[in-house]
């Protein structure tokens, strides 16, 4: 029986598996062009005091379970590259406030410590997770379920301390001045003639996540939910569906597919199971858009902690319905997913990953001779320049950094010639490499298609080779997606244990750092 109900579609969509083997396109030289960004001081009146708003990072969603992960480096849209210690901190929910921090270098020798310990603490605790998982692996389901539950009554409570010790970390870093909000001149709510954008209420919500004292980390991750369907939802349910098929599970932002023929008792408990959730959903939104507009910050806290007292109860019981809807699909076909096959011959497939494998080794040593050279500016430079890399070239955009104001370099500024002219020197060795992996890709569209047989057309050829380019990616996604799999649906575990399970797994899938933004000024007056 298929589980009726109206999915929205997900903020995150992995960079789209480009298929290498259909043409290149030549380089292009690049010129630079001026792009400035919305809410940018750049966008104030022109007597207006210009504040310099500080840059935060925040974590990118991660992907429903399965679906490939591009590891390309293709662009640099932020005028600030995201610190690469972020990395061991992905799931955290002092990410944001962390990221500024670290790109101020204003994080002190005790808080370094304090993340230090709180970042070995937490990984000898998943390590001995992930250790007891591998011992009872082969164990009989009932078998496995007893030994996971006597684990999780032993590990649980030291769990949930560690999570009450990254809220700490997070309420210390999270000082006024680097708050979200702390140069935002708008609220929700607030009287004006558009009215409030999808984009302003997710990013309110999403900043909730990480900046709000008083939730819950349940809570915390509802709120990160909250804003990836705000932000990409359809026009209809039928768009929706088509968008976005899966199911927020738990633990909180895990994305998943069910089968379609899933019991029909377990189809209405998934049915009650995002009733329930919805209904939780609700409640935090309305709290948090309600209170945006608070004049004084405790009546919001106040509001908020009890709202988390409220729903505690509600939460435990989503988390037990979690469990009876697991338990039912232990046995399921589908829960045990088949290991990645290529639809080429092994020594085709080699041949096919090897190619694939040094444009991405091109593709981000491009990246680094460009970073190289972007890192050269100087930081009072009044713009920043963000580069794309693809199959047209190498493209700049020339994007205003904070406080700069209403300044520009001129057309002939000497150091705006001499960046781009660096930039447009790697764009064409580049573009020759690119010239040169053409020349191999059509030797190995030849060898495919006599594989393939006579009459094998060239979409056919690009089918089977984009079928390479699948495998290859789920074959380095297998031990990433093997954790998340098993902090979806294996029974016996608790919430934190769900949620560090998790964590873990997206450091294994080495998910590429989200880009950087500022602290937000004022809004456009149209959205």
């Amino acid at each position: 029986m298929p589980v009726n109900r109206v999915p929205l579609a997900p903020l995150f969509y992995p960079r789209t598996l480009i298929c290498l083997f259909s043409g290149l396109a030549s380089v292009a030289p690049c010129h630079a062009q001026f792009d400035p960004p919305r809410n940018s001081p750049s966008e104030r009146d022109a007597g207006a005091p210009i504040a310099t708003p500080a840059p935060i990072f925040f974590p990118i969603n991660p992907p429903p379970l399965d679906r490939p992960v591009s590891r390309l480096a293709a662009s640099s849209g932020q005028t600030i590259a995201p610190p690469a210690e972020l990395a061991a901190y992905l799931p955290e929910p002092f990410y944001a406030v962390l990221s500024t921090r670290l790109t101020g270098n204003t994080l002190g020798a005790k808080q370094r410590q304090k993340l230090d310990t709180y970042r070995v603490a937490r990984d000898t605790l998943l390590e001995e997770l992930q250790m007891e998982l591998a011992l009872v692996r082969d164990a009989e389901p009932a078998t496995r379920r007893t030994a996971l539950t006597r684990l999780a009554q032993r590990q649980t409570p030291r769990l949930a301390e560690l999570e009450a010790t990254a809220e700490q970390i997070r309420s210390e870093l999270a000082t006024g001045e680097n708050d979200w909000s702390a140069l935002r001149e708008w609220r929700l709510g607030q009287r004006n003639l558009r009215g409030d954008s999808p984009v302003e209420i997710g990013a309110v919500m999403r900043a909730s996540a990480f900046y709000q004292a008083g939730l819950a980390p349940a809570q915390r991750l509802l709120l990160r939910e909250i804003a990836i369907e705000i932000t990409s939802g359809a026009d209809d349910a039928v768009a929706a569906s088509a968008r976005q098929p899966y199911l927020f599970f738990s633990p909180g932002l895990t994305r998943v597919r069910l089968p379609d023929d899933v019991p029909a008792e377990i189809a209405a408990k998934v049915a009650a199971y995002e009733t329930k959730k919805s209904t939780l959903k609700k409640e935090l939104f309305d709290v948090i858009s309600t209170h945006d507009s608070a004049t004084f910050a405790f009546l919001r806290n106040a509001a908020i902690r009890s709202l988390a007292e409220r729903q505690a109860p509600a939460l435990a019981q989503l988390e037990i319905l979690a469990d009876d809807i697991r338990d039912g699909l232990v046995q399921h076909p589908s829960m045990s997913p088949k290991p990645p096959q290529s639809p080429l011959t092994p020594i085709l497939t080699q041949q096919t990953m090897i190619i694939v494998e040094a444009r991405t080794a091109l593709q981000k040593a491009t990246r680094e001779k460009i970073d190289a050279i972007t890192a050269e500016v100087p930081a009072d430079y009044p713009v920043a320049f963000a580069t794309t890399i693809d199959a047209q070239g190498v493209k700049v955009r020339l994007v205003p950094r904070a406080g700069a104001g209403r300044r520009r370099p001129a057309q002939n500024d000497p150091l705006l010639a001499k960046i781009t002219t660096r930039i447009n020197e790697v764009g064409e060795e580049h573009r020759q490499r690119q010239e040169e992996f053409g020349r191999v890709i059509e030797e190995l569209r030849g060898d495919v298609g006599r594989v393939l047989g006579k009459g094998a057309t060239p979409q056919q050829i690009d089918e089977a080779l984009d079928g390479v380019i699948r495998y290859n990616a789920q074959r380095e996604n297998t031990e990433g997606y093997h954790d998340y799999r098993v902090a979806v649906f294996e029974p016996g575990l608790s919430p934190e244990q769900r949620r560090i399970l998790l964590g873990g797994a997206l450091r294994k899938l080495d998910l590429p750092l989200g880009g950087g933004e500022f602290q937000p000024t004022r809004r456009p007056a149209s959205w």
